[in-house]
This record gives C-alpha cells, structure tokens and sequence, in this order.
C-alpha cells in the first residue's frame, strides 16, 4: 500500500527531473526558445491530472482544471516579472521576486469564483501584456556564451529536480481541488530550470528563456481550459487525450511562426 500511496509523486518527480534536464541541455546548445518550449510541455502537470482522475471523480478534475486553467495567469505573471528583472539583480534576488509575484497571484486567484469566459479573459490580458515584454527583452538580448557541461551534471540536475518536485507534490496531496489546481501549475519546472541555467547562460539569456515561454504557457492555459470543458461530456480519459492533442498542436503552431520570422 506505501509503495501505491508513493508511485504518483515519485512518477511525477521523475518526469518533471527528465523534462528540465532536457530543456536546460537543449537551452544550453540551441538556445532559449527551444529550451522554453521543452520546459512548457505538460510533462508535471499532464502526470498530475493522470493521478487526480484516479483518485477523484470527473467533477474533482474538472474543477482543478478550471482553477489550474486561472492560475496559469500567475505563472504568466512568473515569467514577465523574470523576464524584465533577470538581467538587472542577482540570480536569487530576481527569482525570489518572480516566485513571490506568483504567490502573490495564486492567492488572489484562490479568492475567485472562476468560469471558463473569466479564466480566459485574465489569461488573455496577462500574457497579452507578457508579449510586448517578450518583444522588448529579445530586442535587446545579446548572443549567447557558449556552455561547457561536466561528466555528472545532467545527472545532478535530474536529482536535484525529482527531490524537489517530491516536496512539492507530498504538500500538495493534502490540498482541495481548488488548491490543488493551483498546486498542478506551480512552476516548478519553470523555477528548476531557470535555477539550473542562469549561472551558466547568463541573466540576460536567462531573461529571453522566460520571455520565450510566454507564448508556449498561454497555450498550457488553453490546454486546461480545454481540459475543464470535455471532462464532463467526454470523460476523464477522452478529456486528457484531447488536452493533449491541444498542447502539441499549439507547440506545431510556434515552431511554425518561429520558422516564418526567421524565414
């Protein structure tokens, strides 16, 4: 029964360790898009609804949905406050404050009724202002330096990762389906990575990685809007899988943009 009780966090911890590990050596070598859009993929949040469908009926997921669905504003929030302080304070001082904006969001988030029309809404103004910071901040990036990686880092990484997602995923298991909305979208990869990467590329690097996942989380926003409205007419299993359909063509959608601005 303890290794059953265990499984989902311990699943959850390894997943989210593989996708920062990942993102943070494809950051690293390609550059900050690639790294955020690997770091925005549902990798934590998609083994989470997994584990709450088992555990809860389709109302719980649907409600954590819808609750996770508005706190991604926050994590938006997360992002355009990084994105703007990164290269000006100290590694922990410029994180610190984007972690507290997030806190600070999901708490006043917590307070409110939400309905799908009113979580879109703030999710559309949020980042709608993080684009035009996203804009600016790559505006003025410069190049970024190139990383030498030791024999045993990713595999430090990856440790580092799985223990504190385990943290976060134990306290969270005691939370309702509100907090726990709310708890399935701490940015935990989000933090993780940036932790990993800043003192190797740098802030202003660091600063365009988060600008850059803007745009990859306002499509993690829809995925559970999308999430909380299929849940009850579909079902648990049919709802994820359309979710997920939803994710990855959102991620096809960038690439392509990505493609043409270059082109």
């Amino acid at each position: 029964m303890t290794e059953i009780v265990w499984l989902p966090p311990l699943i959850r911890a390894l997943a989210t360790g593989l996708i920062v590990v990942t993102a943070s050596a494809v950051a690293e070598t390609l550059g900050p898009f690639w790294g955020a859009l690997i770091a925005s993929l549902p990798v934590s949040a998609g083994p989470a609804y997994v584990f709450l469908a088992m555990r809860h009926g389709p109302d719980f997921v649907a409600a954590s949905a819808l609750s996770s669905c508005a706190a991604n504003a926050a994590t938006g929030l997360f992002l355009i406050v990084y994105a703007l302080l990164a290269a000006r304070l100290p590694p922990w001082r410029g994180l610190g404050l984007a972690v507290l904006a997030w806190l600070a969001a999901s708490l006043a988030v917590h307070q409110v009724a939400w309905t799908p029309a009113s979580a879109l809404v703030l999710n559309g103004v949020v980042y709608g202002v993080g684009f035009l910071v996203s804009d600016t901040v790559a505006g003025t990036a410069r190049p970024m330096p190139a990383v030498r990686r030791g024999r045993f880092d990713l595999l430090a990484r990856a440790a580092a990762v799985a223990g504190f997602v385990s943290l976060v995923v134990t306290v969270s298991s005691m939370l309702g389906p509100d907090a726990t909305g709310i708890a399935a979208v701490f940015p935990i990869s989000l933090i993780s990575l940036i932790v990993i990467v800043r003192p190797r590329i740098g802030g202003e690097a660091s600063g365009l990685l988060a600008a850059n996942a803007l745009r990859a989380m306002l499509g993690f926003g829809v995925m559970l809007l999308v999430l909380h409205l299929a849940v009850r007419p579909w079902g648990v299993t049919a709802a994820l899988a359309v979710a997920l359909i939803v994710s990855g063509a959102w991620s096809v959608g960038l690439l392509l943009l990505r493609r043409r601005r270059i082109g």
